[in-house]
């Protein structure tokens, strides 16, 4: 048999139908001249519209991730959408709107509201995203002290840094007695949202809101602790950003409170890819260390994430090998000593940018090698 036709006999024809986008928005709408608008932008976009509700047999990838809703629709409409699938609300309306209009997105718990034609760009540039598919959900990696004085928030700030390079990145301090991450990259004055104004959240948070927290760097965001109330936040307010955070941010590292990890429920540790247990290299330390690691593990469950070990060099010539089978977790790393760190800290001048900063230099390596999976 000819080599061309064993080709055409093996290759599987491909299919349009199968191999085509799904729609990117759906639209619930009995407004012909508001069906019209949003359709025309649409068409600009490039953006697949569905104009009837998904069928239950259909698969994830027929479930648009954009809903748009015009006025008069069903809440219930909107709440199966969102059971499906629907990862975004948006409320759309033609100018001039009454307060019936502003009730209705109330109703729906719209995640957005536009008014047409002023917010056209707006909904343009949700439609192109729509276009190109539902965004991937972002990865959240927890840091957390394995005993006193491990330098957790000083790890958690140098991944952050490090993951900024490819991505937008959320360093979010979950940890009141910390002292605020704030201080120790020395941004305490930098305007932006605390947790403080964040309080009261529960439920979902759109996640736009996060982009008003303290910007550090391009590309990298801040949510600290707020000295003001001298509490960390609750379980709900911390699901709800976690939630939302995942949708903005490429990486979220989550500088996690050592022994009240039972606290913030576990939901917040499941959320986690990962966790680093941070301790001295210390016999006493790694016996503390060990305490973590099983209240990780304990709460997290089934569920439970990779859990590694950064151990600190503080001088004590133990062996960091021998030290991590005492906790029983895979070391990720041994830092060696940092003379200037405590030094550059104090006098407000965040972490080190040098390449010879071992915390630094880990951070980058962590960065890159956990870049091709996400």
């Amino acid at each position: 048999m000819p080599a061309d036709r064993r080709t055409r006999r093996a290759t599987t024809p491909a299919d349009p139908a199968r191999d085509a986008p799904g729609p990117g928005a759906a639209l619930l709408c009995a407004d012909d001249a508001l069906v019209a608008a949003v359709l025309r932008l649409a068409d600009v976009a490039g953006c697949g519209v569905l104009r009837e509700p998904v069928p239950p047999g259909a698969g994830a990838r027929d479930v648009p991730p954009l809903l748009l809703v015009g006025t008069g629709t069903p809440a219930q409409r909107v709440a199966d959408a969102r059971a499906r699938g629907a990862a975004e609300v948006v409320l759309v309306g033609c100018a001039p709107v009454g307060p019936e209009w502003w009730r209705h997105a109330a109703e729906v718990d719209a995640d957005h509201a536009a008014l047409l034609p002023e917010a056209e760009p707006w909904l343009l540039d949700r439609l192109v995203d729509a276009a190109g598919g539902p965004r991937p959900a972002g990865r959240v990696v927890g840091v957390v002290g394995g005993s006193g004085g491990g330098g957790a928030s000083v790890l958690a700030a140098a991944l952050a840094t490090a993951c900024a390079a490819a991505g937008d990145v959320l360093l979010l301090d979950a940890d009141p007695l910390s002292g605020g991450l704030d201080l120790l990259v020395g941004a305490d004055q930098v305007p932006g949202l605390r947790w403080g104004d964040l309080a009261g959240v529960s439920g979902r948070l759109r996640p736009d809101v996060l982009r008003s927290t303290v910007r550090l760097d391009e590309g990298l965001h801040l949510l600290a602790g707020d000295r003001r109330t001298g509490t960390g936040p609750s379980p709900e307010a911390l699901a709800a950003v976690l939630g939302a955070a995942r949708s903005a941010f490429t990486t979220t590292v989550v500088d996690l409170p050592r022994g009240r990890l039972e606290h913030l429920g576990p939901e917040v540790l499941r959320a986690c890819c990962e966790v680093l247990v941070v301790a001295p290299a210390t016999t006493r330390a790694a016996a503390a260390a060990c305490c973590t690691v099983d209240e990780v593990r304990r709460l997290a469950g089934a569920a439970a994430p990779e859990v590694r070990l950064v151990l600190r060099d503080v001088g004590s010539g133990a062996d960091v090998e021998v030290l991590a089978d005492v906790v029983g977790a895979p070391l990720a790393a041994s830092l060696r000593a940092e003379r200037d760190l405590e030094a550059s800290l104090e006098r407000g001048e965040g972490l080190p940018a040098g390449r010879r900063s071992a915390v630094r230099a880990f951070a980058d390596r962590w960065a890159a090698a956990a870049a091709p999976a996400w």
